[in-house]
């Protein structure tokens, strides 16, 4: 291929020659170019029109092919990076995008190592070029107005690549391949989060299976509402929708769970008495803690408020007006209001806490080992629970990868551009023009160089002569 790809500098070289000697020729002969010697030039050349014609024909030809099998063995890749945040010269997890990653070298050596090419990083690199369609524009920095943001790349690779082994192609696949996986794996939306892990149930305590499952679940339901603001209507091929997904991931928080919950208080069920009822105790002493403090700064504001002088409270009324420019006396807040919001807030924490506490000391008086069949009840309850939870959450990968796919459409379109038909042809063209005329020329100016030299040679032989004769010889 690559001396395929030689055949275009040599033609153009050829044609360079060409030009050369007419230029030559032109300048060396043109004060003896008289209008009707050049005339009788054009007639002597009319015999080598066909010959002139055949050779333009496959001047053509040869050109035009070399230029179409080049761009077909050197195709470039086109990359769109085609989601939201692209136009704003960002990534999908909105952190700054930067072109230069496309040709780094850690991505060369993955491609390397995943063709099992021969040749070197930098070797490689020289071999790459990325472009946008920008690069051609001259914009004006000064102005912010002026300054856009490429969403399209064009990567090339040269047939110097041959050398080593392998195809241009077959690189820019590898590359379009790797660039994209870590492409996804570092800057598109992070789902490891529905990836769930059970292993911590092994030896749980049935009462905190409850919790710890909750909490499973709410990795899940917490993720949706993102992927829900941003297009609620969507909907996947098992008419899925992140709507629905969520309420049955709350119907398995709110129902499933808390039967199960119920099922093991009513049973006492616990792997270790003593032991649960001991961190119960120890989690309520901590509770009643945090519970005296909330009642203290409960108590507090109230005094605060207390400590207010109620004229001081009276006069908070601003004259205002509304949206249709209606007047009225608009109440502002004072330190009074902060205050009492303040105090509200506190009391609740402490009466929240006051029934986590009346809660564990509930389950901790329930708590008897349970029966063994009441045990391999709940057993089976938690497997069925956690396959549950595993299939939501392979349903929550699904509707998610879905959405991708269709609204991101998988983040980057990779096509491969051929070359054009009609561009190579223009420019195959182009430089048959050029030999046509630079050939005609040097045929054309052949008889009068031939003779200009032929000329030159008898006037040096004249001059020989006669110097000969001058000399006495």
């Amino acid at each position: 291929m690559l001396l395929i790809s030689a055949i275009i500098p040599l033609l153009k070289l050829y044609l360079a020659v060409l030009c050369v000697t007419l230029a030559y020729r032109f300048f060396t002969v043109k004060a003896k170019l008289p209008a009707l010697g050049l005339r009788g030039g054009l007639e002597r050349l009319s015999g080598k029109r066909r010959r002139l014609a055949v050779l333009g024909v496959l001047f053509f030809l040869v050109c035009f092919a070399a230029r179409m099998a080049g761009g077909l063995y050197t195709p470039g890749m086109l990359m769109v990076f085609n989601y939201e945040e692209a136009a704003r010269g960002q990534n999908p997890n909105v952190t700054r995008f930067n072109e230069s990653d496309i040709l780094s070298d850690h991505i060369l050596e993955q491609v390397i190592q995943r063709g099992d090419l021969k040749l070197s990083v930098e070797q490689l690199a020289e071999c790459l070029a990325l472009s946008t369609p920008l690069d051609a524009e001259k914009l004006d920095v000064t102005q912010a107005s002026a300054l856009k943001i490429s969403t399209e790349y064009q990567v090339r690779c040269s047939e110097k690549v041959s050398l080593y082994h392998t195809t241009p192609k077959v690189v820019l696949n590898l590359l379009a391949d790797v660039y994209w996986e870590n492409f996804v794996q570092n800057y598109a939306e992070n789902n490891s989060v529905l990836d769930l892990s059970f292993q911590e149930l092994e030896g749980m305590e049935y009462l905190d299976v409850k919790d710890f499952l909750e909490m499973q679940a709410c990795k899940l339901r917490n993720y949706l509402p993102g992927y829900s603001r941003e297009s609620s209507s969507f909907r996947a091929e098992n008419g899925e929708t992140f709507a629905s997904l969520s309420q049955k991931i709350n119907n398995f928080i709110n129902i499933e769970l808390e039967r199960y919950e119920a099922f093991a208080l009513e049973n006492g069920l616990s792997r270790n008495k003593a032991t649960y009822r001991s961190r119960m105790q120890y989690a309520n002493r901590l509770l009643e803690t945090d519970r005296r403090k909330n009642l203290a700064a409960h108590d507090v504001r109230i005094e605060a408020i207390n400590m207010y002088d109620t004229f001081m409270t009276s006069f908070v009324l601003i004259p205002t007006y509304d949206e249709d420019d209606e007047f009225y006396m608009s109440r502002t807040k004072v330190g009074v209001d902060y205050f009492a919001e303040e105090a509200k807030e506190e009391l609740a924490s402490a009466t929240r806490l006051g029934e986590e506490m009346e809660h564990n000391a509930y389950a901790s008086a329930q708590v008897s080992g349970g029966n063994t069949a009441s045990r391999e009840q709940a057993d089976q309850r938690i497997q069925e629970l956690t396959a549950e939870l595993t299939r939501l959450s392979a349903q929550c990968r699904e509707l998610c990868g879905a959405y991708v796919k269709e609204k991101r459409d998988g983040y980057i379109q990779v096509s491969f551009t051929g070359p054009s038909t009609s561009n190579e042809a223009m420019r195959a063209l182009l430089l048959t023009g050029l030999f046509v005329a630079a050939w005609g020329g040097n045929a054309l100016l052949e008889p009068f160089y031939r003779e200009y030299w032929y000329s030159r040679a008898v006037l040096e032989k004249k001059r020989r002569d006669e110097a000969r004769k001058g000399n006495g010889v």
